[in-house]
């Protein structure tokens, strides 16, 4: 695990659940190119992202993913346990994936996306509108694999693309976690080939949990709390 410094607060703005209010919708479908990577302990790959990107802007948050086997190149997520968000995995270029935006919603989802979601996740008897977070985990009920991720994160934001980098922690179990994301593939491989080896596979949220965390236990309708569903927070440094 790498070990960063404690920033400086003139470098960095710490971001807790920062999410935009917006109305529902239905996004168009706008491709992004992403490249993710989970290096292991040691590798050089985060230092050197550092060094060509320079300061970043800090968060912290906790995503919930809600995985379907009904649709597995969907990666369904609770951004910081309050916004809703559907991506979707329109293929594979190479060492790069492209992505689309399905969806984004606050609460409460309309009949719209839970209509979207019922044909997700046939075996749920999902309502036509749906309140809040914790309703949506209880009404999906044993038919969705969902985790809860606690994130430290720190983006980097530049005209062609972005650079996320990640420290999280999901059922006790900690990570690294880094990806590209352009509007060109070209930019994301061009990023890519600035990196020292090895190239690691490209490898999102979605792949990752289900290869790497055993599927929780289902919650039921009674006191359901997004945030109990093996949620730690990470206590780390990030650089100055």
């Amino acid at each position: 695990m790498i070990e960063y410094q404690e920033p400086d607060a003139a470098s960095f703005v710490v971001i807790v659940n920062q999410l935009a209010k917006k109305p529902s919708l239905m996004m168009p479908q706008h491709s992004q190119f992403q490249y993710r990577a989970w290096p292991s302990a040691g590798m050089p790959h985060v230092e050197s992202l550092h060094n060509l990107f320079g300061l970043g802007v800090a968060e912290i948050r906790i995503d919930t993913y809600i995985l379907s086997p009904n649709r597995p190149k969907w990666i369904m997520i609770l951004r910081g346990g309050t916004r809703f968000e559907v991506k979707v995995k329109a293929s594979v270029q190479g060492p790069v994936s492209v992505w689309t935006t399905l969806m984004q919603s606050d609460f409460p989802l309309c009949r719209t996306i839970v209509s979207v979601l019922q044909e997700a996740f046939p075996l749920a008897e999902l309502p036509d509108r749906i309140s809040g977070p914790a309703d949506l985990i209880s009404w999906l009920g044993d038919s969705a694999s969902i985790c809860t991720v606690s994130k430290r994160l720190v983006h980097f934001q530049r005209a062609r693309g972005a650079v996320e980098l990640a420290q999280v922690d999901v059922q006790g179990r900690r990570a690294e976690t880094f990806s590209l994301t352009a509007n060109r593939r070209e930019t994301v491989v061009d990023t890519l080939a600035m990196l020292p080896g090895p190239r690691l596979p490209d490898m999102d949220y979605g792949a990752w949990l289900q290869r790497r965390v055993p599927p929780p236990v289902a919650p039921t309708r009674q006191g359901h709390d997004i945030h109990s569903a093996g949620a730690r927070i990470l206590r780390l440094s990030l650089p100055a």
